[in-house]
C-alpha cells in the first residue's frame, strides 16, 4: 500500500480552511497524519496574505487519479477559485507524491518541471516541490529525510537544504 503525501495551503480564512480540508480528509482516512503548520509569505504574487501551509501523510491503496479526484472535490467544496494564477486561494491540496510512483513517467515529469506549468496532466511527484520550503519542510517531518525524490534522486534532506533561503514560520496549529 503506497503512502500518500498531500500539501495543504490556504491564505484566505487559512486556519479555518485548513481545518476544514482536514476535517474532510479525516472523515475518509481516520489514520491519516498531519505535520506542523507553517506560515509562509506568497511566492509569485506578493501582495496578498501568508500562506498556512502542511502536509499530510496517508497509506491507501488509490490510484493517483482517484486522490486527485477527491482533493479536488474538497477543492471545490471549500470554494477554492483564486482571482488568478498563484492568487489567493481558500484552499490549495496537491498531490505530492505517491508512493515511489512516477506519474505519468520520469520524460513527462521532465518535461513538466521544466515548462514551469500546473495546467495539464496529473504529474507525480509533484514538478515544483522540491524548490518550496514551505513544502519541504512540514514533508520532513513526515518521511524519512534520507529518502530519495524519484526522479531527481536527491534526499529530502538535501533538497530542503536548497530552499533555506526561503523564510517559513513553524505556527501552533493543531491539524
Amino acid at each position: 500500500m503506497p503512502s500518500i503525501y498531500i500539501a495543504l495551503g490556504s491564505n484566505i480564512d487559512p486556519e479555518d480552511n485548513i481545518k476544514a480540508a482536514v476535517t474532510l480528509l479525516r472523515d475518509r482516512h481516520p489514520a491519516i497524519r498531519f505535520s506542523s503548520v507553517y506560515r509562509s509569505a506568497p511566492m509569485h504574487h506578493e501582495r496578498q496574505e501568508d500562506f498556512l501551509n502542511a502536509v499530510a501523510m496517508l497509506d491507501a491503496d488509490h490510484s493517483p487519479d482517484e486522490i486527485y479526484e477527491f482533493l479536488s472535490h474538497i477543492e471545490r467544496h471549500l470554494g477554492k477559485n483564486p482571482p488568478f494564477r498563484f492568487g489567493p486561494r481558500t484552499i490549495d491540496l496537491d498531490l505530492l507524491l505517491h508512493g515511489t510512483g512516477i506519474h505519468p513517467d520520469a520524460e513527462t515529469w521532465h518535461a513538466s518541471h521544466q515548462a514551469k506549468e500546473s495546467d495539464g496532466p496529473l504529474i507525480i511527484p509533484h514538478p515544483r516541490m522540491h524548490e518550496r520550503r514551505f513544502v519541504l519542510e512540514p514533508l520532513s517531518e513526515l518521511m524519512d529525510p534520507l529518502g530519495k525524490h524519484p526522479v531527481l534522486e536527491k534526499t529530502w534532506e538535501e533538497l530542503l537544504e536548497g530552499t533555506l533561503d526561503q523564510e517559513v514560520e513553524k505556527v501552533r496549529i493543531i491539524l
